[in-house]
């Protein structure tokens, strides 16, 4: 194991074509790999000869495979148990797995451990599709549940959208949609490999908060999320009671024709969340109303220093809690602590070029909430 992330991380240190090295793998016991299919479907890459497994060989094969997708496959030779070697590639995907993939999730990814670097000196390490360990900026961070459902975090976004005619309409339903739509943002956010910020204000901090962020380039009209998602809640209630229907044999909504609205409703969320994530690629801060409308983008933090605490999360009595020091960060995580100091029902969302996203939002008047890791699955890669 130690091995074999040693190698890893030495690959994604090296230049391909003025290119940083990305690549995954996938250890397997040598009895796993020829059995690894499902339905059918081809999901193996077999070489006819096996490579060392070195720092050279990722180097090389690397640019073959899509890291996201696809892991090379890396077991014990037949002659030397200690050493290791490629045999082929693995098809990991997760496509499917969340609300807004048009495709269905089908495939599961192998129940082995992963070993991807994405980012140069950085490492993702899962077992099947969730994430066990990342190291990046020279230490490890432990995984942490999803912050997004039972902890203050969601509490925060979710009192946020409670005056939403939206969720007044379709309650939980909403919620869902809405906290997935962070999610996908937040995903494709990473994904461009900028670091930046995204600052959530609820809408009774559009004008107070604004008194602490200096916007360099303002939206004075600009699509909003909400009445797509909404849409989406309708479609679905429509498909429900179209599959109710056909199972009792009596007239429905046409269960083919919602489908197809469905995929269209997935397209037109999936183009508005890849617009937003784009505009953090600007340096300073994405600011994002709860409706899911860009208000700025490239805007600088300026509140005051945070003098009160700020503790690691999550909010349950199985994790402790302890001070997040501050002073291993950079300016962009403690300006978006310092305004969260000053507006603490808004939430700001941190991300490293070459890490993590770190959540932060108020606990109560004196402390922070910091939540270290938001992407805690395969498909956040």
């Amino acid at each position: 194991m130690k091995s074999a992330m040693e190698t890893v991380f030495l690959a994604g240190l090296k230049r391909e074509e003025d290119r940083p090295v990305q690549v995954s793998v996938i250890l397997l016991e040598p009895e796993m790999f020829p059995h690894r299919e499902l339905s059918g479907e081809p999901v193996l890459v077999r070489m006819d000869r096996r490579l060392p497994f070195t720092v050279d060989s990722l180097v090389k094969l690397a640019p073959a495979f899509d890291p996201v997708t696809t892991a090379l496959a890396v077991c014990a030779c037949d002659v030397d148990t200690q050493a290791l070697s490629v045999w082929g590639a693995v098809f990991t995907s997760r496509r499917g797995r969340t609300r807004f993939d048009p495709e269905p999730f089908s495939l599961t990814p192998p129940d082995a451990l992963v070993i991807s670097t994405l980012s140069t000196g950085s490492l993702t390490v899962f077992r099947g599709g969730n994430v066990i360990a990342r190291f990046n900026s020279g230490r490890f961070n432990e995984p942490t549940p999803t912050p997004f459902t039972a902890s203050l975090m969601g509490w925060s976004l979710l009192q946020g959208i409670k005056s939403h005619a939206e969720f007044q309409t379709n309650g939980t339903r909403y919620w869902r949609c809405y906290r997935d739509f962070i999610d996908r943002l937040l995903v494709e956010a990473n994904k461009r490999g900028h670091g930046g910020a995204i600052v959530w204000l609820p809408e009774h901090l559009l004008e107070d908060g604004q008194d602490w962020i200096n916007p360099r380039y303002t939206l004075q009209q600009g699509a909003e999320g909400a009445p797509l998602l909404q849409e989406l809640c309708r479609l679905e209630i429509a498909r429900e009671e179209g599959e109710d229907a056909f199972r009792q044999g009596v007239k429905g909504p046409d269960v083919l024709v919602v489908e197809r609205a469905i995929q269209e409703v997935k397209r037109r969320i999936v183009e508005h969340v890849e617009l937003l994530a784009q505009m953090t690629r600007v340096d300073g801060a994405l600011i994002l109303s709860s409706r899911l409308r860009a208000l700025s983008f490239g805007s600088i933090l300026e509140a005051p220093t945070w003098l009160g605490e700020t503790i690691y999360g999550p909010d349950d009595d199985a994790y402790p809690a302890y001070q997040v020091d501050l002073h291993q960060y950079g300016t962009r995580h403690n300006s978006a602590v310092n305004f969260i100091g000053k507006n603490h029902d808004a939430v700001a969302f941190v991300l490293s070029q070459d890490g993590p996203i770190a959540g932060i939002t108020g606990k109560d008047g004196d402390t922070l909430y910091w939540w270290p890791d938001c992407l805690s699955s395969l498909g956040s890669v």
